[in-house]
């Protein structure tokens, strides 16, 4: 098993067209999963796709298979900070064993793209979170 370091970034200059470098990215969402090291870049991309985009019905159905339970927490996550689906034009950033991987989402699957030139909206998670929960009323 191989540590993989995983960040979505949307396209907020041009959403739901396809990327090109220099296109304004901001950081949403990164997380950190335990994969079998033979996972591909793509595959994990696709896997990160699939739980953004999935429904949390259908998520928590899966909780005890393998990964299930990781997949259904970055769900949770990932529409708890209200984001938007992860689509064409948006960049996931993969890290394992030293290597960095960059691809964007296009119509058809994922493209290897160079480092983004443009990156924003880079802060520490768990501020993200502070400021959504102070922003979202309490209900009993």
């Amino acid at each position: 098993m191989t540590l993989h370091q995983i960040r979505v970034y949307h396209n907020v200059q041009v959403p739901f067209m396809k990327y090109e470098n220099g296109h304004k990215l901001m950081l949403v969402v990164s997380h950190w999963r335990e994969l079998p090291a033979a996972t591909s870049p793509v595959e994990v991309a696709a896997m990160v796709w699939r739980v953004c985009n999935a429904d949390l019905d259908y998520l928590q159905r899966r909780r005890a298979g393998t990964d299930g339970e990781a997949d259904f927490l970055l769900g949770c996550v990932y529409r708890l900070l209200r984001l938007r689906s992860l689509s064409v034009g948006d960049v996931v950033e993969v890290v394992a064993s030293g290597c960095r991987t960059w691809l964007a989402c296009d119509a058809t699957g994922w493209r290897r793209v160079d480092s983004p030139a443009n990156l924003s909206g880079q802060r520490p998670m768990a501020e993200a979170v502070y400021q959504h929960i102070a922003n979202t009323p309490h209900r009993p």
